[in-house]
């Protein structure tokens, strides 16, 4: 330990105007009279000598007296005391703070000290290094920060002291005079906003040290100055930071995300940090961060871009339009200028981080009012973005009108503002911390405790008669008028005005987004947040609730089947349906991760940036996965609704969020025995074989082709063993395509499609392998084309059929 401490105090400073010091150091002798000379050499140095040489001797000479300190803290304790006895920190800090101090002396001391500050082990050698002020003059010393060297020394002392702070050396940092100050604290404020990420996360540390501090004096100062001061800074910052990101959102597109990124992990890292302060349980702290945190940056930016929303389907207003922000008076628009704000969908996407990152009720209660309550206190509407004209008020409440905006965007038909507003509820429902089962009841976003069954059983399906009873009621009254109406025509009539269903409870504005045709990334994560809300136990052991879920679900899954089931009879083996059924069924095994999804930043481009444009998507690739998410969302609902409690805690634990084991439908044994590996050896007996060659890089392979029904299956004799072979190349023959070469027709061109693993880990892109096989002959050539064909379209013909009874079972049955 003394050795790698030796060798880091005789390392190189990295000055940017210092050499390199010896690569290697001896290893010292330490002995108390070296100190004394050491301090002898020391107390003679003026402010002169400190020009010669740009200061070399005083790194040296400071280098070494930390070293032996270090040594004697944990050999011999009269170091120590030689070095409190002559005021040797006094020294330390003077010199540090001449005018004429060279860059490299400074960046010693201040690495020195730090290094004394963590290794000191001594209770009394901690004591005096932070007695006598020595600190906090220290602290307050003015250095030059635009130097990044000294300012990353500096930082890191900073930090090594507050890493002593608790509430015995509190009296040491914490001065109380007429006018009390803590340098400490108010020092590393200061640089809360830095550029360099090393500095804010100290800063950071630094801070969450001191909120942690129970001292009753200090917690008044240090909540004086975050109301007056630090947390209206961190709020400007995080509105800074999200403005950015709503700009480069905007300018960006899919094939360059490295800005947007950046913003995003900027205001993530921030993020964490204030949930980290919240969850230091300081309840006056916690209070007012909260405020400056929802009056500087929630509803200035997050709710004023969900006020942008106009119409019936999410449609973004003009440019200014709604975002104006109610004080005294609901009817005037304020005179203070306000941020432009960011788009609904940048507001919807940072909505759902804030949720999944704080757990603080005080913090989340007022924002999920604001955005999902009917009535909200009058005080909170005139602090929110004006959307209205005038405030009807009921006493102390009032009608939100925001709420509507929000819910708009749950209607909407664009997958990114739907989706990213589905998650937002979503995150309101697992937040159980912070937004209490009585809330969410009066949010209308679970069933009220009024109507639950008291039976904890689920209903399997929905059988007509539970149905018919079931919207008699208050919620089946609700479900009636908010599933589509239907013209004279027999089409569905979709109104204008959202208003009327401002009220309707928002698990059926989930049910209603179930018959409209998703992008498959949208219904994969739908599917997800469906089955995480109707899984509550307040929807969940709801009669109405779930008789209702059920029923739309067995409908959802039916009309599904039908729409696949007339692909299916109109497609031939050779079609590449088939390939698209058996990537989806790989691919719907694993539930989506809602906060994975919803933060990719390409939901932000796709649906803000006018040079934005979306890839075409397949339909039938859409209607395959529709099928068998839905059908996965009813099997999982069934099987685990029964086995809900009656009561959610409040750490949500999602354990149905698990991968399916369900074997695929269109499983052919042949395929599945494991009989033929890569690299094993097997007896070929009389199967039929073609000699051909194969091209890699390293040259020509001679292999034999055998004629398998199932499998694309090359090998090589095995040497060993008369009559056996190993595999070299297997592959099943109904994911093979192969076309003789025109330039040699001795030569079979070979495509492989890369099936997904069963358990759907696999989620890039698939791969399309390619083999060229060569032939003696033209004959023989041919005879291996015609085998990979036939084969190929036997296989798939069966595979069709498979599928194909596999849907009509599921129509049938639901």
């Amino acid at each position: 330990m003394n050795n790698l401490l030796a060798g880091f105090l005789w390392g190189t400073t990295n000055s940017s105007t210092g050499q390199s010091s010896r690569s290697s150091s001896p290893i010292p002798s330490y002995s108390f009279a070296r100190l004394q000379q050491l301090y002898d050499t020391m107390s003679q140095f003026r402010e002169s000598d400190l020009e010669r040489g740009s200061g070399d001797a005083v790194v040296e000479t400071v280098r070494q007296i930390t070293e032996a300190l270090i040594w004697g803290e944990q050999n011999d304790t009269n170091f120590f005391d030689f070095f409190c006895e002559k005021s040797i920190l006094a020294d330390f800090i003077r010199v540090l703070g001449l005018s004429k101090t060279p860059k490299k002396v400074k960046v010693q001391l201040l690495q020195s000290l730090s290094i004394l500050v963590q290794n000191l082990r001594r209770q009394t050698s901690v004591y005096y290094l932070l007695s006598n002020n020595y600190v906090n003059k220290l602290i307050a010393m003015p250095l030059d920060f635009n130097d990044e060297e000294i300012l990353a020394y500096y930082i890191t002392l900073l930090k090594s002291l507050a890493m002593r702070l608790d509430d015995e050396t509190i009296k040491f940092f914490f001065i109380e005079r007429v006018e009390c100050t803590f340098p400490l604290y108010i020092e590393a404020t200061k640089f809360f906003s830095h550029r360099d990420q090393m500095v804010r996360a100290t800063v950071r540390t630094i801070t969450l040290q001191v909120y942690r501090i129970t001292e009753p004096r200090m917690q008044r100062f240090v909540l004086r100055h975050a109301a007056e001061s630090y947390f209206s800074q961190l709020a400007y910052h995080l509105r800074d930071v999200w403005l950015r990101l709503g700009n480069a959102a905007a300018v960006a597109n899919e094939s360059d995300l490295t800005v947007v990124q950046h913003e995003i992990e900027l205001q993530q890292d921030l993020l964490i940090y204030l949930s980290d302060v919240f969850e230091l349980g300081v309840q006056a702290l916690n209070e007012v961060l909260a405020d400056r945190l929802l009056s500087g940056a929630m509803f200035p930016i997050l709710l004023s871009g969900i006020a942008k929303v106009e119409g019936s389907h999410g449609v973004l207003c003009r440019e200014g339009e709604g975002i104006a922000t109610s004080r005294n008076d609901s009817s005037e628009r304020s005179s203070v200028e306000e941020p432009r704000g960011v788009s609904p969908q940048v507001a919807l996407f940072l909505l759902r981080q804030v949720f999944d990152i704080f757990s603080c009720q005080v913090l989340l209660e007022p924002l999920a009012s604001a955005l999902l309550q009917p009535s909200i206190p009058v005080t909170l509407a005139y602090s929110l973005p004006h959307v209205q004209d005038g405030l009807q008020t009921d006493g102390d409440l009032t009608a939100n009108a925001l709420r509507s905006r929000f819910l708009r965007c749950l209607c909407s038909r664009q997958d990114a503002t739907f989706l990213l507003a589905a998650s937002v509820v979503h995150s309101c429902t697992l937040n159980r911390r912070s937004l209490s089962l009585a809330f969410l009841e009066s949010a209308r976003v679970l069933p009220s405790a009024t109507a639950r069954d008291p039976a904890p059983s689920c209903v399997s399906s929905g059988s007509s008669s539970e149905i018919s009873s079931s919207r008699k009621g208050l919620w089946g009254r609700k479900l009636k008028k908010l599933m589509p109406k239907k013209s004279s025509q027999g089409h569905e009539s979709s109104s204008d005005d959202v208003e009327a269903n401002a009220d309707v409870e928002v698990l059926f504005w989930l049910l209603e987004s179930l018959e409209h045709g998703w992008l498959p990334d949208t219904m994969q994560v739908l599917v997800r947040i469906m089955l995480d809300i109707f899984l509550d136990p307040s929807a969940c052991h709801n009669t109405i609730c779930r008789a209702a879920f059920t029923e739309v679900l067995h409908a959802s899954v039916r009309t599904a089947a039908q729409a696949l089931r007339q692909l299916l009879e109109e497609a031939s083996p050779a079609d590449s349906l088939l390939d698209l059924f058996l990537d989806e069924w790989a691919l719907h095994h694993i539930p989506a991760n809602v906060a994975e999804v919803c933060g990719n930043p390409l939901y932000l481009v796709s649906a803000t940036s006018p040079q934005s444009k979306q890839p075409p998507v397949d339909d039938r690739k859409k209607v395959i996965r529709s099928f068998l998410l839905l059908r996965r969302l009813l099997a999982d609902y069934t099987r685990f609704a029964a086995d809900i409690p009656m009561e959610r805690s409040s750490e949500t634990v999602c354990s149905w969020a698990v991968p399916s084991a369900e074997v695929s439908p269109l499983r052919i044994e042949e395929l599945t025995v494991d009989r033929f590996r890569e690299g094993s050896s097997f007896e070929v007996g009389k199967t039929d074989r073609i000699v051909c060659g194969v091209a890699v890089p390293e040259g020509k392979h001679t292999r034999y082709f055998l004629l398998h029904d199932f499998w694309l299956l090359l090998v090589q004799p095995d040497l060993t063993k008369p009559g056996w072979s190993v595999v070299k190349t297997l592959w099943p023959i109904h994911l093979v395509q192969s076309i003789i070469d025109r330039s040699d027709p001795r030569t079979v061109q070979v495509g492989m499609h890369a099936p997904r693993s069963e358990n759907g880990s696999n989620r890039k892109p698939l791969t399309y392998l390619t083999l060229t096989l060569s032939f003696e002959d033209v004959t023989r050539c041919h005879s291996a084309d015609q085998h990979l064909q036939k084969r190929r379209l036997a296989v798939r013909g069966v595979l069709m059929r498979k599928a194909l009874a596999f849907v009509q079972r599921c129509e049938a049955d639901h």
